[in-house]
């Protein structure tokens, strides 16, 4: 992986959210039943994160994940469409199997009519430098599992596609000078791995 054309944004103190269980795949889809109790439940934990702000995809399913804290916390949600999801096609999602590999060890692979890696790292430099330009200590983003795993790639050298795989939904990693860590949720059972 490339690391990110400014180092500074490697000390940002940040929590990264994968949304919550979710009822489809649509931008508008909300979460399911359980998706919903499940961000009550991480609104409980994250308070006490020290967390001052919150951005979100404009998927819902990110904005209905973060609302239960925000609310709690007094907190605005702004809304950054560079932190939307992966654009992968449905074709290439139908065959992930084939492209998933190639898509993980060559940053610049593009999937049939899908972002690249280094597509998607090139919308979330300037949305990070636009959040530590906010002001916020300590910044909560809400989004997909995409967004999360590559950004934290570049974020931490000791975060890789080997970790992926502990990305559920939901996730929430707190990242911080190049080192991060899966904050745990407890009572809450992840949904099934859907990547």
């Amino acid at each position: 992986m490339a690391f990110p054309p400014d180092p500074g944004l490697r000390e940002m103190d940040l929590v990264i959210l994968r949304h919550c269980e979710k009822s489809g795949e649509g931008l508008c889809d909300p979460l399911t039943e359980k998706g919903a109790a499940d961000a009550v439940t991480l609104a409980k934990r994250l308070e006490g994160e020290g967390i001052d702000a919150i951005f979100a995809s404009p998927y819902r399913r990110s904005q209905e994940t973060i609302a239960p804290f925000a609310k709690a916390a007094g907190l605005e949600i702004v809304v950054d469409g560079r932190l939307q999801e992966w654009q992968i096609s449905p074709t290439a999602l139908k065959d992930m199997k084939d492209h998933a590999p190639r898509m993980v060890g060559d940053r610049h692979y593009r999937a049939p009519w899908s972002e690249t890696m280094d597509e998607v790292w090139a919308r979330l430099v300037p949305a990070l430098e636009a959040i530590r330009a906010s002001g916020a200590k300590k910044p909560a983003l809400a989004c997909h599992f995409g967004v999360l795993s590559i950004a934290m790639t570049h974020l931490s050298d000791s975060f890789g596609p080997q970790h992926w795989k502990l990305i559920n939904q939901p996730t929430a990693v707190h990242a911080h000078r190049g080192e991060w860590k899966i904050l745990e949720l407890e009572g809450v059972a992840p949904a099934r791995l859907h990547v």
